[in-house]
């Protein structure tokens, strides 16, 4: 189960902050939403970056927004247009 990996990668990575993992052992037996928090990445749509907020990879939280705005930064990089604003 791919999300279950996620989850526990989240739950145990010093990468995310305390309070990430803490908030997220409180579901550990809570399969339901650990698929739902983690089975894919959040999409980027017509409307942006949208989804509830919370910890997880389909969730609305630092980590994802910070993980976009790298994506922005690169693409801005690959296309030579850091000068542009």
């Amino acid at each position: 189960m791919i999300a279950l990996k996620e989850y526990e990668k989240w739950c145990n990575d010093t990468f995310f902050d305390k309070e990430t993992r803490e908030e997220l052992l409180k579901i550990k037996n809570n399969e339901k939403e650990i698929e739902d928090r983690f089975y894919k990445e959040l999409e980027f749509g017509t409307a942006g970056l949208r989804g509830i907020m919370g910890f997880g990879t389909n969730r609305m939280n630092e980590y994802t927004v910070g993980k976009a705005t790298q994506g922005l930064a690169n693409y801005i990089k690959n296309k030579n247009a850091e000068e542009k604003g």
